[in-house]
């Protein structure tokens, strides 16, 4: 098997090329990467060294054949997986998860967000994680995102966000968005009255994720 030059010691870019892109090319893991990478394994699909991490310590990484091209960037422990698809000026980063046929698009900028099934963040779309409220956007279905989303919002179904529109949570709910309505998840213990000072069992596990990062 013959490879392409990569200058970095994380991955090599081989001469395997997609089936239908022929202009993309699988790599191959040049040593282990995080605890599922091992030295050896292939990886998704790229257009050249500039579409994912090289950094050492980042084990942002494309399984299966997920497929990063164009400007694209993935990188900070950011992961694709299935047919999921960054392209253009997309930037996947800060622990971001694609799968399924998630596609990231045009400018869209992911900051710790998970999209499944047949997602699509499109245009200036931002979906943001707050980590201090355990608050990751997450799209699921066939959902469309043009806008800005931030904090522990679902966004699922046929629901569309569209350019402009900003979906902002920075309560301990979960807010809902499904292409038939919208809904708000509240945790058990929100009914719960507590001592002045008191902190709830969640407002603590948030507090420590928040020092935690």
């Amino acid at each position: 098997m013959e490879m392409r030059s990569t200058p970095n010691q994380k991955y090599e870019i081989t001469d395997i090329a997609h089936e239908s892109y022929p202009f993309l090319h699988r790599i191959r893991a040049k040593k282990d990467i995080g605890s599922q990478v091992k030295a050896g394994d292939p990886g998704g699909f790229v257009e050249g060294g500039s579409n994912l991490s090289s950094e050492p310590g980042d084990d942002a990484w494309l399984f299966d054949d997920a497929i990063a091209a164009g400007g694209a960037y993935v990188d900070q422990g950011s992961c694709l997986r299935g047919n999921a698809v960054a392209c253009d000026s997309a930037y996947v980063s800060r622990g971001s998860v694609l799968s399924g046929n998630a596609r990231v698009e045009d400018n869209a900028y992911l900051r710790g967000a998970v999209m499944t099934g047949d997602t699509l963040a499109s245009g200036f779309a931002r979906l943001i994680q707050t980590p201090d409220r355990q608050g990751t956007p997450l799209l699921s279905g066939h959902c469309h995102v043009y806008g800005y989303v931030r904090g522990d919002v679902r966004i699922t179904g046929s629901a569309v966000i569209l350019p402009g529109e900003e979906i902002c949570n920075d309560t301990r709910d979960t807010f809902v968005l499904t292409g038939k309505g919208r809904s708000v998840i509240r945790g058990s213990d929100r009914e719960t009255l507590l001592p002045k000072g008191a902190v709830s069992a969640r407002e603590k596990k948030t507090k420590d994720r928040g020092r935690a990062r």
